[in-house]
């Protein structure tokens, strides 16, 4: 009997392997699709997260840069604290800075490529900075701040929630869509923007990109602070030399970011071979600062915003203006200056277009607003992000003239990498 039993083991155990094999599988499969799911879910969680403290971080931030410019405008002896301000920022990031001394492309490179996060230290390192230098009339932005600080705070969070490393790099990309969307109110231009910088692992970030996105907007909206009157343009009246005009001032408009990215790689180069210790090399930029205020003014200090005003509104700037706002951001930025590219671009390109719409015949605010973003746009190499920008600040009549001149910029701009990564 135990024979019998024996003989026929084999039989039954093959049938019950063929009966429970597909259970078993489909159970594997089941829980493989559930942890996807569960995954995905914990990504878009962490990035509203992420879109949250960046939202808090850059509504303090947003606030503290404009008490930091009405004040060095109510009292215009703070500039000459200057070479101090730039003598303290360079001390703290040389001796304290360690990682977060790659600013912004160390941010791109990390949800490009990750390999060790964002730095927890880069945030209030570039806020303090930041605010400091434009307390003193530094000519640097505010973007470069927001993206890093946002890259920070997100992959804090993850980092203390123990994720892996794929979702740390996942929400480091999403993150750089939620500094866009809580610094300028331009949600979707974030998201273009993560998707131009971050190609490899874009699509996986896509929709915590949103989600990081429109919560840091949100966040800085239910604050309450007004990130100023953006003018719907009109439609253009179209006429055979329009589209020339466009294609000649986008090649201009890209001419100004090359020269741009350009002069501040050699003035970045030359300073640092000139002097050897990297705290000394703010206080060379805030003395060339302070020269040049004498001789040209004020207005070239700090974000520069009031030089656009009078080009979006229809008025006539003067050709030099946008090369003095250069020469200023370059010296800031160049010498070890914290902040940010794109508004100091933004300010070039737009008033660019100013000098430029009276010669062309061409609608003032038509130009400067699609200057500004094509100056940024050509510079960064991200063109279609310059597109959504002009469309998303300045309304849909401006999609096509955005789309000639962005275009016209990339192509003359060439490839002059402002956020080099290694990708």
């Amino acid at each position: 009997m135990i024979t019998h039993r024996c003989r026929y083991a084999w039989l039954n155990t093959a049938v019950g392997s063929r009966v429970t094999a597909p259970i078993t599988a489909g159970v594997a499969r089941r829980g493989s699709s559930l942890r996807r799911v569960i995954a995905r879910v914990r990504l878009v969680v962490f990035a509203a997260i992420g879109g949250a403290l960046t939202g808090l971080i850059s509504y303090a931030f947003l606030e503290s840069l404009d008490w930091a410019t009405r004040t060095r405008i109510a009292h215009g002896w703070l500039v000459w604290l200057l070479p101090a301000v730039g003598l303290a920022v360079g001390a703290v990031y040389h001796y304290l800075g360690g990682r977060a001394k790659g600013g912004t492309p160390a941010v791109i490179e990390q949800g490009h490529l990750f390999t060790h996060g964002v730095p927890a230290r880069m945030a209030p390192l570039i806020f303090g900075g930041s605010i400091a230098g434009h307390l003193a009339g530094a000519s640097v932005g505010r973007e470069g701040a927001a993206l890093q600080m946002a890259g920070s705070v997100t992959d804090t969070a993850a980092r203390f929630a123990r994720l892996p490393a794929a979702d740390r790099r996942t929400l480091i990309a999403s993150s750089l869509a939620g500094g866009w969307g809580a610094v300028f109110g331009v949600p979707i231009t974030g998201v273009v923007f993560m998707l131009h910088v971050t190609r490899r692992h874009s699509l996986q970030a896509l929709l915590p990109a949103v989600v990081a996105a429109f919560t840091g907007q949100f966040v800085v909206d239910s604050f309450g602070y007004h990130f100023g009157d953006r003018p719907q343009l009109p439609a253009p009246d179209w006429t055979i030399g329009l589209p020339f005009k466009l294609i000649l001032a986008g090649a201009v408009f890209g001419l100004v970011g090359r020269t741009f990215v350009w002069a501040l790689h050699v003035t970045r180069s030359r300073v640092a071979h000139v002097v050897k210790w990297p705290p000394a090399r703010p206080i060379v930029g805030a003395v060339a600062t302070l020269a040049l205020m004498l001789l040209v003014g004020r207005d070239y200090l700090g974000l520069s915003l009031g030089l656009l005003d009078p080009v979006y509104a229809g008025g006539h700037v003067d050709w030099w203006v946008p090369l003095l706002k250069m020469l200023f951001t370059v010296i800031a930025l160049g010498t070890g200056f914290v902040g940010g590219e794109v508004l100091p671009l933004f300010v070039m390109g737009g008033t660019m277009g100013g000098a430029l719409a009276p010669g062309l015949h061409v609608p003032t605010p038509m130009l400067a607003a699609t200057g500004a973003s094509a100056a940024f746009s050509s510079a960064a190499g991200v063109m279609f992000t310059g597109v959504v920008l002009t469309v998303e600040q300045f309304g849909w009549h401006t999609l096509l003239p955005a789309l000639i001149v962005c275009i016209a910029a990339r192509v003359a701009a060439g490839k002059p990498g402002l956020y080099v990564t290694h990708h």
